[in-house]
């Protein structure tokens, strides 16, 4: 209950700007910063555009650095307003599916291709930049143009990238976190960071009966109980998105909650 207060205060928050913007700070989140009720600035279209004039933005990475070793992939599962979505998504009734292991790895991919080396290229107003089919800017500034009839002629991009959209949005119906797991740029930047990161989520290693609940509760898809039983934190993984869910999970840690060790 308290990540889902966290989530849908952090969507409320980051676009409830009335005017004033902060869009010289970014937020390791993915939300579109063209869109007028965005406060921030997203760190994919920050690296986008400098990548697109050969130039390195200094802050933006400093900014996702100290965030990333600070806590790891936590703005993942704590503040991320697509995440959110993707979350709530899930929740539909329908055929659910694991997606294969090696997806994982395909977000590496979108990061290094369509944020770094083809706005490089052809410059950041490429067609064919992450931000031309991000489906975060096709739910937040794409379709309220379009309702509101701020386009003229509909060009193929659009269609595309709305296409991706909805393409995502079934995948995340019948695959938990599909997108977050397998094409999600900022994942890609944060993923790193959780294996130095100073967050950490504590383990009840001594007392591990090896139930694998924790396993099962993972939105991820992960099993924390590997790290646990060799006395590392649940979040020493690259796609761990320190939502705490297994600590949840875990009836000792529940047990201890409820009857707390006395200490002399």
């Amino acid at each position: 209950m308290k990540r889902r207060i966290s989530q849908l205060t952090a969507l409320l928050v980051l676009h409830s700007s009335w005017g004033p913007e902060v869009k010289w700070l970014c937020n390791p989140v993915l939300s579109c910063h063209s869109c007028v009720l965005a406060w921030f600035a997203c760190p994919i279209g920050v690296f986008v555009h400098y990548s697109g004039y050969h130039a390195i933005p200094f802050f933006a990475a400093g900014t996702i650095l100290l965030l990333g070793v600070l806590v790891g992939r936590l703005f993942c599962g704590w503040v991320c307003p697509f995440g959110f979505l993707m979350d709530m998504l899930h929740k539909i009734p329908s055929p659910k599916f694991t997606m294969p292991g090696w997806t994982r790895y395909l977000k590496y991919g979108v990061l290094g291709l369509t944020v770094v080396a083809l706005p490089f290229v052809f410059g950041e107003s490429t067609q064919w930049s992450f931000c031309r089919v991000c489906p975060a800017s096709a739910l937040q500034v794409t379709i309220p143009n379009i309702l509101l009839g701020s386009y003229g002629e509909i060009e193929f991009i659009m269609i595309l990238k709305l296409a991706i959209l909805a393409t995502v949005v079934v995948l995340a119906i019948m695959s938990s976190r599909s997108f977050c797991k397998a094409f999600c740029p900022i994942g890609a930047m944060l993923a790193p960071f959780n294996y130095i990161s100073f967050w950490v989520v504590k383990n009840p290693k001594p007392l591990c009966t090896g139930c694998t609940k924790c396993d099962r509760a993972c939105p991820s898809g992960l099993t924390p109980s590997r790290n646990i039983q060799a006395g590392l934190p649940a979040n020493r993984t690259a796609d761990c998105i320190v939502c705490h869910d297994c600590r949840k999970a875990c009836p000792l840690v529940e047990t201890r909650a409820a009857h707390p060790t006395k200490s002399c």
